[in-house]
């Protein structure tokens, strides 16, 4: 026997690309640095829908998975750094968004009593390679003369990874952003060098094609909410929630954990994408 309904209803539109994703979400590649600290806040906060984008955060650990995730059209919009840019932007449409301020750290091995990166000859600094850490690394062998022969670099792509290493002892050095370069200082490890973010910023917002205009309005007023609600003395209990889940970073040091103000991005600079472009010239000169 069949039974029917008599009413008919009608089936939701479902608007989705060619990987199978709604296409109204815009999708945000991020990691655990201070420029997307505001975004996890605005996860947690739900800051989003009262500004009314509807937004999912893709949560990595490397910026060789965000580039994977961008090169497979799982994010519309991710952070990233310019050199990483001008490679992936030679196979997929991505454009940057806005410059971000991200310092990196050279951090040194407590025990190895390093006071400057030239008695480092023979020892292993992780970075990420072809990345701002590898660029931050060779102006920092540049400035002191040391030959790039010298210095052993393996490539460790997880930011957190590359801290609990130093901390266990299995590098001697690591180039690192915050808060985990702040994290290494309190163990007692030692900051050698600090990028300088005022000559050159290459940490970015990058956009796909596959969002739109007004998706990206959106998206840089929200950092912009998003950052002036962090900084408010009120969420400091959120943002300590976020280091110690998002970051994993031990309780006890989040505790009495200086909190940093955030800054907001600003306007790409075309000297900062030119300096991008150099210096990926020069490295595959010296192959």
């Amino acid at each position: 026997m069949l039974a029917s309904c008599s009413e008919r209803q009608e089936a939701t539109q479902f608007d989705a690309d060619s990987t199978g994703f709604d296409t109204t979400v815009l999708r945000v590649a991020v990691m655990p640095t201070m420029n997307c600290m505001p975004l996890f806040y605005v996860e947690r906060s739900g800051l989003a829908d009262s500004l009314g984008l509807e937004m999912e955060l893709l949560h990595y650990q490397a910026q060789m998975d965000i580039d994977t995730a961008i090169l497979r059209g799982h994010a519309d919009i991710a952070f990233t750094d310019l050199i990483r840019l001008a490679r992936l932007s030679k196979q997929v449409a991505l454009r940057p968004l806005a410059s971000c301020n991200e310092p990196l750290s050279l951090i040194s091995l407590k025990a190895k009593r390093v006071k400057h990166i030239n008695q480092m000859k023979e020892q292993m600094i992780a970075i990420s390679r072809l990345s701002a850490t590898d660029y931050w690394c060779d102006r920092l062998l540049d400035s002191t003369h040391t030959s790039y022969d010298d210095i052993y670099r393996p490539q460790i792509n997880d930011v957190r990874l590359r801290a609990e290493m130093l901390r266990q002892g299995l590098i001697d050095a690591a180039m690192m952003g915050e808060p985990f370069a702040t994290w290494m200082t309190m163990l007692g490890h030692k900051r050698l060098f600090q990028s300088n973010e005022k000559k050159y910023r290459l940490y970015a917002w990058a956009a796909r094609n596959s969002a739109t205009q007004q998706q990206k309005r959106a998206f840089l007023n929200l950092l912009d909410v998003a950052v002036n609600r962090c900084n408010d003395e009120s969420e400091a209990a959120i943002m300590r929630d976020i280091l110690k889940q998002e970051y994993q970073l031990p309780p006890e040091l989040v505790d009495t954990f200086e909190l940093q103000p955030l800054t907001r991005t600003i306007e790409i600079r075309q000297s900062d994408m030119e300096e991008a472009e150099r210096w990926l010239k020069q490295r595959a000169s010296r192959k």
